[in-house]
């Protein structure tokens, strides 16, 4: 956790200031034409973040891929258009790698002006990238009919080369314009962040965007996104350190109560941290920010805004931080363990919590005291988040390597039994969330995303058992679904536009309705850089944590070629998202396959990749 391990050290912020959510007007909607259509198309709508290294939300939008991020201009000097007036923010591909994002817009109430043939459309904006990078943005609009089906090829934008802006920090103003197909009743803009195949980091960037219409549509109101995360009387967090997802999901033998959660509950694939290094990734789930840039730990991080704590306290809520180690409560050195740290307890860092130490000592414990709080559903708090030391959060082992991952696994098994064993467990709604900080090494791999492991298993089957998201979640996701399942207010535009983490919880059978493994798509044609997702499921005899999805170009098979791209799928059921962007236009075949590919379980599935 105490690591920088890319990047020259940033100027520490000793005294930090949230960023705060966004007032937007709910007023009805109006309807006129020559409104623009997409939601936060300038990254305006929530405070954007200096640091290029911070992911923060962009409300509005739904994120298919990687960690696009509203980015304040301040961080660079950048020319760019003279209209309309530039704002203080720009969209941005995030720190890690190609991204993705994406807005459906809902035409149906113009549909009689659509069919008649002469409703116009226009998408437009700036895109832009970072002197001699060859990363580009790549913005579409494919019309959907009233089944969500594409009308023919998708519409694009022309795109911005790095000539083109002469390979200087610049934005171009790009538009498309044409009649909508008859039919349309739904347009999916898509935003792709796309890197050159020699850049290691993603420099492309896109500002006021817009979709209008020629014939009269409402005016869009920003919302936050849907919850349908159930209600808990307890909520249990443990943020582990430093541990890729591949490093820790799948290795049974290192790892087996990590990999057992996981067929336990519901394993999110698709999950990354939001910063490097640590603590950043602490302070998004309890105060809602990155809050700080660069390498900087307690006791020279000083937040001065509202906290999980203090959200809790006010709807008459109780909550603990146990920390392996500290011995006396609210002790921030390390007088009874050596690698005990006061951060991994991230209260400690907001000054209304550290500067009252009555009111800490009342809340920050060691983790023996958990043993006597478990006693009785009234003496465990509502919220409990849970710390190991440096040595068994797996930093000091080695970062993910086989060593940490055993003392991790251990010292897991042993916290955690105790909880299900609990009255708070097996009489009363409770969650645990267990996730890790960030990946073993972030800077060096940014095009993996960060990508960390997160699991969530509940004690009255609430959460999916055995199943796989790969919906793109983050750390303000898990601070927002905390926030729901415990009644909570959204602290800043970051976790208040997060999406919570709802298909963990959404309905399903109990056990698969087929006695077979099966692999289904929900649509057969995609276009180019949108995602195509598969359902899967196994049996008992067939699941694998080294199962995978392969994606094979037509007429091409296990076995006799090589899959295009492919993607572990190691719970027994859920969801797995490819992304198009490197796919060509054409015909494609999909393949659930067992233990490393040797075995087709499922398939073939056949979809196409349309331009």
């Amino acid at each position: 956790m105490k690591k920088w391990h890319g990047t020259a050290l940033r100027a520490a912020l000793l005294v930090i200031t949230a960023y705060p959510i966004s007032v937007i007007a709910a007023a009805a909607p109006t309807t006129y034409s020559g409104v623009n259509l997409l939601v936060d198309g300038d990254g305006e709508a929530a405070a954007c973040t200096p640091d290029w290294e911070a992911v923060t939300t962009v409300p509005g939008w739904t994120v298919l891929q990687g960690n696009p991020s509203a980015v304040c201009y301040s961080v660079g000097d950048f020319t760019t258009p003279s209209t309309p007036a530039r704002g203080n923010a720009f969209i941005a591909a995030g720190p890690y790698g190609n991204s993705a994002l994406t807005q459906t817009v809902d035409v149906s109430m113009a549909s009689a002006a659509i069919d008649a043939g002469t409703t116009t459309y226009t998408l437009s904006g700036w895109l832009g990238g970072y002197e001699y990078y060859g990363a580009y943005t790549q913005v579409s609009a494919t019309f959907l009919d009233a089944n969500g089906l594409p009308l023919g090829s998708a519409a694009q934008m022309p795109t911005v080369t790095a000539s083109q802006r002469n390979y200087s920090n610049a934005f171009l103003a790009r538009s498309i314009s044409n009649t909508l197909p008859k039919g349309t009743r739904s347009i999916m803009v898509l935003v792709q962040f796309l890197d050159s195949p020699d850049d290691s980091y993603n420099d492309s960037y896109a500002d006021n965007l817009s979709l209008t219409l020629s014939t009269p549509v409402p005016a869009p109101v920003l919302t936050a996104p849907v919850s349908t995360v159930p209600k808990y009387d307890h909520v249990f967090l443990v943020m582990m350190e430093n541990t890729s997802f591949d490093e820790v999901i799948g290795d049974t033998t290192d790892a087996p109560f990590m990999n057992s959660l996981a067929n336990r509950g519901t394993l999110l694939m698709g999950y990354s941290g939001t910063y490097h290094p640590s603590d950043q990734n602490y302070l998004a789930i309890t105060g809602g920010s990155n809050f700080d840039e660069g390498a900087i730990y307690y006791p020279n991080i000083h937040v001065t805004t509202a906290n999980l704590g203090d959200s809790l306290e006010a709807v008459g809520k109780t909550w603990k931080g146990y920390g392996q180690g500290m011995g006396t409560p609210c002790n921030t050195t390390n007088t009874y363990d050596s690698e005990f740290e006061a951060d991994e307890l991230p209260f400690i860092n907001f000054t209304d919590i550290s500067n009252n130490l009555p009111r800490c000592q009342v809340h920050l414990f060691d983790t023996t005291q958990l043993t006597s709080d478990l006693q009785s559903a009234a003496t465990t708090p509502n919220f409990a988040w849970l710390a190991a030391d440096d040595y068994y959060d797996g930093e000091a082992p080695g970062d993910g390597s086989s060593l940490s991952l055993q003392v991790q696994d251990g010292w897991l098994k042993q916290t955690l039994q105790p909880i299900f064993n609990s009255p708070a467990w097996t009489s009363q709604r409770s969650l645990l969330v267990l996730t890790w900080d960030e990946s073993s090494d972030p800077l060096a791999f940014p095009e993996l995303g960060n990508h960390i492991a997160t699991i969530l298993v509940d004690s009255q089957g609430l959460v999916r058992p055995g199943y796989g998201s790969s919906v793109s979640y983050n750390h303000f996701s898990t601070g927002r679904t905390i926030e729901q399942a415990l009644g909570l207010p959204a602290f800043t535009a970051n976790d208040a536009y997060a999406t919570p983490i709802n298909d963990a919880f959404a309905p399903a059978p109990a056990t698969p309705t087929s006695t077979t493994p099966t692999l289904t798509a929900a649509i057969s044609t995609v276009p180019q850089g949108a995602n195509i997702v598969f359902n899967y499921s196994t049996t008992s005899a067939t699941s694998s944590a080294t199962n995978w999805v392969g994606i094979y170009s037509a007429g091409d098979t296990p076995g006799s070629e090589a899959s295009v791209i492919w993607q572990a799928v190691p719970t027994a059921n859920g969801n797995v998202a490819f992304n198009t962007s490197s796919l060509s236009p054409g015909n494609y075949t999909a393949y659930l396959l067992y233990n490393n590919g040797y075995s087709t379980l499922a398939g073939p599935v056949n979809f196409s990749v349309s331009r």
